[in-house]
This record gives structure tokens, C-alpha cells and sequence, in this order.
């Protein structure tokens, strides 16, 4: 399905199919069914959504394993579309995946319902919404509240009060801090008191299901002795390809790394990316040292990939967040998106952000869409700045 037909669609109907739901759960006691977090010792069973946006998912892995330290029984599960199983199988503290496809609309829909008559079969004691202020999720918190046994419903306040009345406890999005820590602030009443966020645990977890593609084994064989590999991530995912930086100035910028410093440089992404990429690679005069992985490797390969190479230039994305996790080096590129919320953090990564006057131009209140058609937020960025502050930084000495 159409991306932005799916913004459309949860804009214009989500609320009225959530307020009839809300009206019709009314009328079944669904108020009686909501329960207090405070009301639970122990949690047996957390139920997590997150459909869209696999590097959020890595971004609240923190507050997810917080749940397993104080809880260590729990079972937590997690509701997310196809593109994101992968990740999701990468966190341990993760134990079952459900997830929708979203190709083919009534496969979606048939397969929806049938995961929540499962869903509604586990009784779970907590439902935590990870979305921002989509009502799809919003709409599914309320399904399952109204079908289940008695549990405690946490998300994001909106806006619209019809959609804060759907959760016990309806936690404000906090623009002063980093997503890490927001999503933190959700799961606060789940583990009982506030925690530091670090990546210790994921990291571990990540590192240890990381395994070598064929083509990664070649290129490791062929270059042992250099160890100068680069990953490059020319791909933003679907959700806002205004996130992209030029390919022109990423060819400049690879050919000029090879020139300087003789790296190989291996090109990643998924299968959604791979016409995008194969486009890129055809326009490089150079192409020496260039591999192309692109759709060829899985996420476990990636972070394979990644634990042997020296640094990952990349646009806002998830590739960037395995990368952070696992201890990558890396340099990115922001515009649309704030890099003060999604940055990495750590002094082994740099940022590129101009801050231009309209930037960022996607948040959580436009679904992160925009009207945008030349984003020269990124535009502005020059590959020679680039060059200049990877070898100042000496990513690659």
C-alpha cells in the first residue's frame, strides 16, 4: 500500500472508526477493564506496537531491556510491520514477533484481525504504544483493551483528547530531550523507577547473532591486510525519502575517500532500495573498490559487516542506529529530521546538520510527511566539508 494513501487514511478515518470503538467499548465497560500501572507488583506479559520505523525500535531498546532487568520473567512481545521482523530479532529481550504486511490490503487486514483474536487469547497486562500520534495504533490499543482481560494502556498524549482517553496513563512527548529518553519515560511505570539508558545490553545481544555474508567473506579475504573498509548508505527507507543526500555529492565524496585514503567502500540498504542504488552505482565514473551489497545481505549480515569495517557514512536511517549500537563509527547526514531527537550519541560520530531556517520540516504531528521538493538542507551540505572533517577527525588513519 501507498505510503502516503496510509497517512491519509489514518488521518481522515482513524479518528471516527476510534471514537465509535471508544463509544462502543463504553457501553461494554471498557472503563472497568482499564487498570492503573500501580496496581501491578509483577508483570507477566507487555505487549509493545510499533509499526513504523525499525531504527526507533533500536532507539527504545534500553527501555524495553529494562523491563526484562527488573522483570526478568516477562515476556514481552511486539506488534510491528514485516520490514521491521528482522530487527526486532536482533534484540534477545524480545520474545515473540507479530507483524503485518502492508502489499496487499486485504492480506493486511485479514492477518490483523487474525493476530488480534490471538493477541486477545494471551491476556496481556500491559499494552505500551511506542507511536507517536498515529490513530492506527491508538485504534488497535482500544481493540484489544475491549476484547482482553482487565490491563494497564500506555502511549503518547495527543492532541486529540479522544486519543488520550484511550490509555491509563498518556505520557507528553518531552521535545527537550533524545527519543532514547522519551520512550524511557513511557516504560517508567513498568520497571518503577527511572534508569539510565545505555545500550550495554542491546549491543551484547546484537553483537552475538552478527554473522558474514559470502560477499562480505570475499571482500575480507581479498583486503585483510588494508582494514579499510566503508559502508555507505545512500537510502532514508520509505517513510521520508527527503532524508537522501544527493547521490552526486556522494559519488564526489566516495571517489575522493579512495583517492585519499584507498578504501573499499561497500554500498548497503534493503530490498526496497536496490533499483536506487544499482541507479547510483552506474553514474560512478570510478568504480574501483566499489561493491555493491545492497539487498543482498540480511540484518544479521549487516551487523557482521559492520563489526569489520571502519566507518559508515550514511543519511538518517536505520542502518545509522545498528551502526551507533555496535560500536561503528559513523558520519551522517540530517535535514528534515532533527538530529537533537534521532542523533547519534557519542563523540565517535559526527552529524551534519545545517539547521536552515526550515529545517526540520517532518515531525510527529505530520506523520513525517512534507510538502518539501528541493531539500536544500542537505543540498547545502558540501562533499568537501565532508572530506575536510573525516580527515580532521581522523575516522580514517
Amino acid at each position: 500500500m501507498n505510503l502516503n494513501l496510509l497517512r491519509w487514511i489514518d488521518e481522515i478515518f482513524g479518528p471516527i472508526i476510534a471514537r465509535l470503538l471508544f463509544i462502543i467499548g463504553l457501553v461494554f465497560g471498557r472503563s472497568s477493564k482499564l487498570k492503573s500501572p500501580l496496581e501491578y507488583k509483577t508483570v507477566e506479559k507487555v505487549l509493545i506496537i510499533k509499526f513504523f520505523g525499525g531504527g526507533s525500535i533500536l532507539l527504545a531498546s534500553p527501555a524495553i531491556y529494562s523491563i526484562k532487568k527488573v522483570h526478568p520473567d516477562a515476556q514481552i512481545s511486539i506488534i510491528t510491520l514485516s520490514e521491521n521482523k528482522q530487527i526486532c530479532s536482533l534484540l534477545k529481550a524480545i520474545d515473540k514477533i507479530y507483524y503485518l504486511d502492508l502489499k496487499n490490503p486485504f492480506v493486511f487486514f485479514f492477518k490483523y484481525f487474525k493476530l488480534l483474536q490471538e493477541i486477545k487469547n494471551t491476556n496481556y497486562d500491559f499494552i505500551v504504544d511506542l507511536e507517536f500520534v498515529t490513530n492506527f495504533s491508538a485504534l488497535t490499543t482500544l481493540l484489544i483493551s475491549i476484547v482482553s482481560k482487565p490491563c494497564a494502556t500506555i502511549g503518547f498524549s495527543s492532541p486529540s483528547k479522544w486519543r488520550n482517553k484511550i490509555y491509563s496513563i498518556a505520557i507528553p512527548f518531552d521535545h527537550s530531550r533524545h527519543i532514547t529518553e522519551i520512550f524511557a519515560k513511557l516504560f517508567f511505570h513498568l520497571v518503577e523507577k527511572p534508569f539510565k539508558v545505555d545500550f550495554e545490553r542491546p549491543k551484547k545481544d546484537i553483537i552475538s547473532l552478527a554473522e558474514l555474508s559470502p560477499p562480505t567473506k570475499e571482500i575480507l579475504d581479498e583486503y585483510s591486510e588494508s582494514n579499510n573498509i566503508v559502508c555507505v548508505n545512500i537510502n532514508a527507507g520509505k517513510i521520508c525519502h527527503l532524508r537522501r543526500w544527493p547521490q552526486e555529492n556522494y559519488a564526489e565524496l566516495i571517489i575522493g575517500l579512495h583517492d585519499r585514503f584507498g578504501v573499499k567502500t561497500v554500498l548497503v540498504g534493503g530490498k526496497d532500495d536496490v533499483n536506487y542504488v544499482e541507479d547510483f552505482v552506474a553514474k560512478i565514473p570510478k568504480k574501483n573498490d566499489i561493491f555493491n551489497l545492497c539487498g543482498k545481505i540480511s540484518i544479521k549480515e549487516l551487523v557482521g559487516l559492520f563489526t569489520k569495517s571502519r566507518l559508515l557514512i550514511t543519511n538518517d536511517s536505520g542502518p545509522l542506529h545498528i551502526a551507533s549500537i555496535v560500536g561503528l563509527p559513523t558520519v551522517s547526514f540530517f535535514g528534515p529530521e532533527t538530529p537533537y531527537l534521532y542523533g547519534p550519541l557519542g563523540p565517535e560520530h559526527h552529524v551534519f546538520y545545517e539547521d536552515i531556517f526550515c529545517s526540520p520540516c517532518i515531525n510527529i504531528y505530520n506523520a513525517k510527511a512534507s510538502n518539501c521538493n528541493n531539500n536544500i538542507c542537505l543540498k547545502s551540505i558540501e562533499p568537501e566539508t565532508v572530506m575536510k572533517t573525516i580527515e580532521e577527525k581522523k575516522f580514517l588513519s
